[in-house]
């Protein structure tokens, strides 16, 4: 699949919760108390400048357009991680594992309602200002200020400086589990510029002042270029000195620059992977960890998936095997009813679970319609109130993968007397119709966290949703609300450690599979190709120093930094 946007919080790094108070110092050995940091191999570091070109597609998101705005839903890719950073690295394919970036240490205090931040020194925009805790402040204060930027509903209270590079943060209720959203998802921006921007929201910020380690060169409708900061402030990086992203219709010419070795780095779903990319060179890698699950996405407001019948009918007439089998070559495995990412989340199962899986059966899909008032109409699919049950599914058109999936479940659909339509549309379409709720179903993927509590609150928070019409870019795409839910989220985002709150996740696990708000169905094929003609160091499942996946940020930024020319 091409995906070069998770859907905007999925896009993320989490972090597992840390103790409930004191000081938690982030250095080269990561977080107190988690595994040491995994170094880049010695073989990715250099004594010169930068230099070389790395291309790179992020997939068929249509033109390139100057949106360099970290609250835009259209922002380009390189925005969050590249040009604008964090705080902290939080490592979204190796949990618990948290480097600093912007920021030193942070130190919890007052039961998790004070955080305070000691910022890294010597640091400027690229315009040459120095970075100081005014910037950490201002952006926080942004969010606090306006509620349409704090997507992720952060619950900041006074913000204060104490000199030069340490900025105060108070919450208005603990907040231990947002230290993901604060720390690692909040890219601080300059307030000498930012001040004077009007309406944040809409501002497109087409020649960005950032910190990162790129900076824009320019932009067109199918090429973007990045040029290394001749003044990055880590020592050695980056490596490369251009990056180009380039812009594809769909996988089918994506995968062709890819076998060709046109590009040095991408995600793209390719068929039958050794055979048409693995074979054709031998320094053609692939990065594979596993990061998300792919899902059926039901409107849970209106039209018929708003029926817990028939999402559970839907569910049943899905061969999910046969899917991985014929499409992913047996990599994509099917995932639990639950839907709890494995291995990642493995500890927040609860044990009852272990071997939950889900059974195909067309029989028992036509029982349960049956039993929610349906009849089977002369056609051969289910009617109600004289009304046929159509359902009618969105995917990128460009999504060759995504595209054979849903022709495979149409026709398991059908056999369980639903009549399932798959509606390509282009991705501006899927993602304004996303966003806003126009829809009955969609077909995309959610995770890219190493936090469970992330993982649930991205998908099921309904607490903060706008309504039907009205963008939404939080995750929760099908306006999924459930009070009992949202209560045991808050009490988990409350919570100085997992353990104490299994009891709550184990209750959402049980409210999920009896629900379903979505319906799961594989683990989202995760591969991402590597030339390494051109490049070398990229992340591996053994060293898994940040996600590969070319989409995700803000691990886009630190692998873009680190990975550097293979000669």
């Amino acid at each position: 699949m091409l995906n070069r946007r998770w859907n905007a919080k999925a896009v993320v790094a989490g972090v597992s919760m840390v103790t409930a108070c004191g000081m938690v110092a982030v250095g080269a050995q990561g977080v107190a108390g988690a595994s040491q940091a995994r170094r880049v191999p010695a073989h990715v570091a250099r004594s010169s400048g930068p230099s070389g070109v790395l291309t790179i597609t992020t997939g068929a998101a249509g033109v390139f357009a100057d949106d360099f705005n970290q609250f835009s839903p259209n922002a380009e890719d390189p925005t969050r991680g590249m040009i604008y950073e964090p705080l902290f690295f939080f490592d979204t394919a190796d949990a618990g594992k948290v480097t600093p970036w912007l920021g030193q240490s942070y130190v919890w205090s007052n039961g998790g309602k004070t955080l305070t931040f000691t910022l890294r020194q010597g640091v400027k925009w690229t315009d040459g200002t120095p970075f100081t805790s005014a910037d950490v402040a201002f952006t926080f204060n942004l969010l606090r200020t306006h509620p349409l930027l704090n997507q992720n509903g952060i619950p900041f209270g006074s913000i204060t400086t104490e000199g030069p590079y340490k900025v105060v943060v108070n919450f208005t209720k603990s907040a231990y589990a947002d230290l993901n959203y604060v720390a690692g998802l909040t890219y601080i921006l300059p307030e000498h510029i930012w001040k004077n921007i009007k309406d944040p929201q809409t501002f497109t910020n087409t020649h960005p002042v950032g910190t990162g380690a790129y900076e824009v060169s320019s932009v067109s409708g199918d090429v973007m270029s990045l040029t290394a900061n001749p003044h990055y402030y880590m020592p050695g990086m980056p490596k490369f000195k251009t990056i180009r992203f380039l812009s594809f219709s769909g996988n089918t010419s994506s995968d062709l620059a890819i076998e060709s070795g046109e590009l040095d780095w991408a995600g793209s779903y390719i068929p039958n992977i050794k055979k048409n990319y693995l074979d054709r060179n031998p320094k053609f890698t692939v990065s594979d960890i596993p990061l998300s699950i792919a899902y059926l996405v039901p409107n849970m407001k209106s039209g018929p998936t708003a029926s817990l019948a028939v999402r559970q009918a839907l569910s049943a007439a899905i061969d999910r095997n046969y899917v991985s089998k014929v499409v992913y070559n047996g990599y994509a495995n099917p995932t639990n009813p639950e839907s709890v990412l494995t291995p990642n989340f493995a500890e927040i199962l609860d044990p009852a679970y272990k071997d939950s899986t889900f059974t195909y059966s067309p029989s028992t899909a036509r029982k349960i319609l049956e039993g929610a008032g349906y009849k089977m109409g002369s056609n051969g699919f289910f009617e109600k109130d004289g009304n046929e049950l159509t359902l009618t599914v969105q995917v990128v058109a460009g999504y060759t993968d995504y595209v054979q999936d849903l022709d495979i479940i149409a026709a398991e659909a059908k056999a369980a007397g639903i009549n399932l339509v798959v509606d390509g549309v282009s991705y501006a379409e899927f993602t304004s119709n996303q966003d806003t709720g126009n829809f009955q179903l969609l077909i995309d993927n959610f995770g890219y966290t190493p936090s469970p509590y992330v993982f649930f609150n991205n998908l099921l928070n309904g607490s903060s949703i706008p309504a039907e019409g009205k963008i939404d870019t939080a995750g929760d795409f099908g306006r999924y609300n459930n009070a009992t839910v949202d209560s045991m989220l808050n009490s988990i985002g409350a919570a100085p450690n997992v353990t104490s709150v299994l009891h709550d996740y184990y209750r959402i696990e049980q409210i999920f599979k009896n629900s379903l708000p979505l319906i799961p169905l594989f683990d989202q094929q995760d591969e991402q190709e590597f030339n390494g003609n051109v490049v070398t160091g990229e992340p591996t499942l053994s060293n898994p120093y940040a996600a590969s996946a070319v989409y995700i940020a803000p691990d886009l930024g630190w692998v873009a930094m680190h990975i550097a020319p293979a000669h």
